[in-house]
């Protein structure tokens, strides 16, 4: 059995330019029941806001770690090597944990035998909730293999895999090309389902459809190098390089008629249902993301089969 007996925990919350939902994330963090003994390092992805400030004043339990800004990757990276738990839980700085999160995370972990990570709940919000008293309906619908939003693994492991690759410099794919090489390993996915977290997405706003956008063409940058690494079928349906795909993003711009699917009237009516336009809004942008996916694979030399198009 995977014994954590005497163990110490390390959290690692990477974090950039949001000091207010950060604030809120270690006063959960701080807040736990039933917990081994546990640190909690926050890795400053090269904020421009208070968060140096906020992260020094925080609890005594709060490690401090600046980095120039390199992307999630990078951070992740630098919070594994400062590390001193044998169990590594990272966290996103705008998730609330329940009172109980590190010590389901390692309840999981000591339950299974051979190499393994828990993960653990994640639900969606569109308000910050005190993890306390959430009154929210804990539904978890990602089915993200190893999403480091809330996953607590060895640390040992994280190592030995190489931890998460340097090609990650954008947004997105960075922990499951990890998730992939942990697979590779033998690393067996377990289910902290009392490991709850609550992902804040703030509502749905008109003036921030071009950060959308940006998030999308990192993503589909991001994409390319994930294809480029791991050229499979797997692969291809996570980033989108699939006839499926090619033909949704043929409807969303009207035969290439628009850049992507945000028409205005669409966006008009989901700016009046903000719950609605969190979910909807990405998949609108995803013609710009697959865009800049295959403008990466082209640049690179590398052009992906004719199908795929």
């Amino acid at each position: 059995m995977h014994s954590t007996a005497g163990q110490t925990v390390s959290i690692v919350v990477t974090t950039y330019n949001r000091a207010a939902l950060l604030a809120r994330c270690l006063d959960a963090l701080c807040d736990q029941e039933g917990a081994p003994p546990y640190e909690i390092l926050v890795v400053d992805d090269g904020s421009t806001d208070e968060t140096a400030q906020l992260a020094r004043l925080a609890d005594p339990r709060v490690r401090y770690l600046a980095i120039e800004h390199g992307g999630r990757a990078a951070a992740r990276n630098a919070g594994l090597a400062a590390a001193t738990g044998e169990i590594l839980i990272y966290v996103d700085s705008d998730v609330f944990v329940v009172p109980g999160f590190v010590a389901a995370h390692v309840a999981a972990l000591r339950s299974v035998d051979g190499p393994a990570f828990s993960q653990g709940l994640s639900v969606d919000v569109v308000a910050p909730v005190s993890p306390r008293d959430p009154q929210v309906r804990i539904r978890d619908l990602s089915r993200a293999f190893f999403d480091t939003k809330n996953v607590a693994i060895d640390t040992r492991l994280v190592s030995e895999a190489g931890g998460f690759s340097p090609e990650f410099t954008e947004y997105g794919w960075e922990d499951l090309e990890l998730g992939l090489r942990l697979k590779d390993r033998k690393v067996r996915r377990v289910r902290a389902r009392a490991a709850v977290g609550f992902h804040y997405h703030p509502p749905f706003d008109i003036a921030r459809m071009a950060q959308h956008a940006r998030l999308e063409e990192e993503r589909g940058r991001m994409g390319a190098r994930f294809f480029k690494m791991r050229s499979t079928w797997e692969v291809r349906l996570m980033v989108g390089l699939t006839p499926l795909h090619r033909a949704a993003c043929w409807l969303l711009t009207a035969g290439g008629r628009r850049e992507d699917g945000a028409w205005p009237w669409l966006v008009r009516f989901l700016e009046k249902r903000p719950g609605l336009a969190g979910a909807v809004v990405p998949g609108l942008l995803f013609p710009r993301g697959r865009k800049a996916l295959l403008a990466e694979l082209a640049t690179a030399a590398q052009e992906p089969p004719r199908f795929a198009r």
